[in-house]
């Protein structure tokens, strides 16, 4: 069905580079190949030059066959062949949907769309065409969905909009760039067999694109290796193990009790709420000084209603959250203005956390300078150290965060919440989209930075092998309540609640 045949991709320019080495394959009708390796190993350069969406300061050799009746070479096609071919019979599942759906246009609008643009049929058959594909691929209510903006759609949901634009068209070969990666463990194994379901009905020869090993067995019927544009017999995964830190002192620095946090859903005929939405409903417990607590669960189920809660970004409906035996339920603005500095998060996107437009000196600095911490040539001697501590050259303070990988832009924002030496920090996600060696790189940091400045960790993640790898405790969330928490090793190892259990089966497993 595809064949990739000793294809090299070159860069030209000032700083030559010879991305991709030579790399050969064939997918079969109905077979899924995955295409294994971490950021920077060419695999996303692979998946681009199938689709003919290489940069124009690239040279490629070699050949890309989808073959039919009459062998289609993929890179020897011009761009006005290119419009009947991609996705109509080379569809691509992208890493990131919120990025690649519009988000002024309906997704039922962006389907059908994809549907007229290769189909001969009326306005009225597309839109049919859309809302039998937002049922194909599970979402509830297709009808209703049809008319949602992405905005208003979940992760999960997202991915499957993603997954319909790209099968619509009934395409021979499907890409999926780490359509997973940012996805709860139960979503993902949703994804997963709706696509190999998909994949079955239709014949679909499938690329599939990860950094997992784990995944990667659980779906493909064989596997390719790259490491820095070349095929490798095997990978090399390195595990992050963190040593135990003695808590001496047991300070409680964080209780939160019986919080709950309603959103109003129904009202009657005088505009008074009826009903409501419970995002947080009734939860408990405490953090000790220069521990980690994890906090598990799926997408929805008020992970992050909490932590903007715990920060005074949300209002609370009912309860307490005392921060050093200080309750800061409802505190004013002003008040929170003191007590920011001892508060900090570190968000899951890094790219979205940083101004494109800011040097990252000076993003590093702007919380040192608002909170009256340093002055003047203070400032950069002061951003100069948090560097330096992130494991980033001092050449990074000039540069903008375009100029950065990932890993490194997390680093940076890593940087900037210790700037004004916080004493809890809420890492929201924090190492989800990132590949397993930069996961692996920014868990041993923040473990280090834990020792070396007595850090307490509220860490956010819907990735069991993570929360295993950095937490003292662990807490469990299903629907706003916590229904399972206790020591990381209990938890994984001697789940006592059946939606841990049903969490715990999700995960894939080598």
């Amino acid at each position: 069905m595809l064949t990739v045949k000793n294809l090299h991709i070159r860069f030209e320019g000032a700083h030559p580079f010879h991305a991709l080495q030579g790399i050969s394959f064939r997918i079969p009708k109905g077979k899924t190949l995955a295409l294994i390796g971490t950021s920077g190993s060419g695999k996303s350069l692979t998946s681009l030059a199938i689709m003919g969406l290489l940069p124009k300061n690239t040279q490629q050799t070699g050949y890309i066959i989808l073959e039919e009746k009459e062998d289609l070479i993929l890179n020897k096609l011009s761009e006005q062949e290119w419009t009947k071919v991609r996705g109509k019979k080379v569809g691509m599942v992208f890493q990131e949907p919120m990025s690649a759906l519009n988000p002024i246009m309906t997704v039922g609008a962006q389907l059908q769309e994809s549907i007229l643009s290769h189909q001969n049929i009326s306005k009225a058959i597309a839109r049919k065409s859309a809302i039998s594909w937002l049922e194909k691929v599970k979402l509830p209510q297709p009808e209703v969905l049809y008319k949602r903006y992405p905005h208003q759609l979940s992760g999960g949901q997202k991915q499957r909009v993603m997954i319909a634009m790209a099968m619509c068209n009934h395409p021979e070969v499907l890409i999926a760039d780490e359509p997973t990666t940012a996805l709860d463990v139960t979503v993902q194994q949703e994804v997963i067999q709706l696509m190999k379901s998909l994949q079955q009905e239709f014949g679909t020869a499938m690329l599939f694109i990860t950094h997992d090993l784990a995944l990667a067995k659980l779906i493909a019927d064989d596997y390719l290796i790259l490491e820095k544009g070349k095929v490798v017999p095997k990978m090399h995964t390195p595990e992050f193990h963190r040593t135990e830190i003695p808590i001496t002192n047991t300070e409680v620095i964080l209780t939160v009790n019986q919080l709950k946090v309603y959103y109003p859903e129904q009202k009657n005929w005088l505009g008074k709420s009826t009903g409501y939405f419970k995002a947080v409903d009734g939860v408990s417990f405490q953090i000790n000084k220069g521990e980690t607590l994890g906090l598990v669960g799926e997408s929805g189920c008020g992970k992050s209603t909490l932590s903007k809660c715990i920060l005074g970004l949300q209002a609370a409906t009912d309860g307490q959250i005392s921060f050093k035996n200080r309750d800061i339920t409802h505190l004013s603005t002003k008040e929170w203005q003191g007590l920011r500095r001892n508060i900090q998060i570190i968000f899951q996107d890094p790219y979205a956390s940083l101004n494109p437009r800011i040097k990252i000196g000076d993003a590093i600095g702007e919380p040192i300078l608002v909170h009256g911490l340093a002055k003047g040539k203070a400032i950069k001697n002061r951003v100069l150290e948090l560097l330096d501590q992130v494991q980033l050259p001092a050449t990074a303070i000039n540069k903008y965060p375009h100029e950065f990988s990932g890993g490194q832009r997390q680093r940076i924002c890593i940087a900037r919440a210790l700037a004004v030496q916080p004493e809890l920090v809420i890492c929201d996600e924090s190492v989800s989209a990132l590949d397993i060696n930069i996961q692996a790189q920014i868990l041993e940091l923040l473990h280090q930075l834990q020792i070396t400045f007595g850090l307490t960790y509220l860490f956010i993640t819907h990735d069991l092998h993570v929360v295993k790898a950095i937490s003292d405790r662990i807490m469990v969330m299903e629907k706003g309540r916590i229904v399972e928490q206790g020591y990381t090793h209990d938890i994984l190892n001697h789940p006592q609640e059946a939606y841990t259990k049903k969490l715990l089966a999700a995960a894939p497993r080598l």
